[in-house]
């Protein structure tokens, strides 16, 4: 095994080397092919469901052949993508304190503050039914929602091909439960980009109740999604160091998500504070970084919102 210079590593699957790394995506020649298959199939067929991907590869093969640069690993995420509305800063993970919503009309993320205030003045006649970003009706039922993600997916959305996988994963929008198919649009949803496909995969494989249970296949797709920002993706890799009785390690991932905002990582700073594991300067230092990731986040839409089941 090899560790990749941080320059040269496939942005979807951590692999490639020198000019295998295409400079107009940042994937490598096997990752980019495999989006160029998703793009043909898309074409190819009317409809979403009606595509055949066996042929396209889930981002494990070779994983294990895979070692990311320390360097690289334990960087400072990348900023977090902003509510379009209200132009503030989203968790990453969309189930922490700030939850967002995906628009199915036209792609777009708000956070549950913007969605819960425009449901309130949609609800007092205030506003008219229309999605918020681009104005067309809200879909008026599941069948209307599914229709709608499966013409974003043709847009080659990465949020649309998970949105999709987690229905079928998890019987939501009347699906039934197909595994396999969640499996395969979550493998096409990272192809396109998506850390939350990356962290949802780690997620199962580390917890071994939909798919057989897997920590090397969860660690590859936890440092990926990790990588990109996902707070909950670097939590995880922290309790797989805890696994491994590497503390030290996990508190350097702890701490990463913390500074970005994530509750229960700093908690387990504080306790590897009172451990001896995490220095008094480690402990101020990502406190106070915590808590400007927090007051940046903060709007009296998202602090109501948090009050709503």
């Amino acid at each position: 095994m090899s560790s990749l210079d941080d320059t040269l590593a496939c942005v979807v699957c951590g692999g490639g080397s020198g000019d295998e790394i295409l400079s107009s995506t940042k994937r490598c020649t096997s990752c980019a092919q495999k989006v160029r298959n998703i793009e043909n199939k898309l074409n190819e067929f009317g409809d979403a469901d009606d595509i055949d991907t066996t042929d396209i590869d889930t981002l494990s093969d070779g994983f294990s052949r895979i070692v990311i640069s320390d360097s690289r690993l334990f960087r400072e995420p990348p900023p977090k993508e902003d509510c379009s509305i209200c132009m503030l800063l989203p968790f990453s993970s969309g189930d922490s304190m700030i939850k967002t919503e995906y628009k199915p009309c036209c792609g777009k993320m708000i956070c549950q503050g913007c969605m819960v205030a425009s449901d309130e003045e949609m609800a007092k006649g205030n506003l008219k039914m229309l999605c918020e970003m681009c104005r067309v009706p809200i879909p008026s039922n599941e069948e209307e929602y599914i229709k709608r993600v499966k013409k974003r997916m043709k847009l080659m959305d990465s949020q649309a091909f998970y949105m999709l996988g987690s229905a079928y994963a998890n019987e939501t929008w009347g699906l039934p439960q197909d595994i396999d198919r969640a499996l395969e649009l979550y493998n096409q949803a990272l192809l396109l980009g998506s850390n939350t496909a990356h962290f949802n995969l780690a997620h199962e494989y580390f917890k071994g109740e939909l798919v057989e249970r897997d920590i090397d296949k969860a660690t590859h797709h936890y440092t990926l999604a990790a990588i990109g920002g996902h707070e909950r993706a670097r939590d995880g890799l922290g309790i797989i160091e805890v696994m491994k009785g590497n503390m030290d390690l996990a508190q350097k991932h702890w701490m990463i998500a913390a500074r970005s905002g994530y509750e229960l990582s700093l908690q387990k700073v504080g306790e590897g504070y009172k451990d001896g594991f995490v220095t008094k300067e480690e402990y101020a230092t990502t406190l106070r970084a915590y808590q400007v990731s927090v007051v940046e986040m903060r709007s009296v839409q998202r602090e109501r919102a948090r009050t709503i089941p």
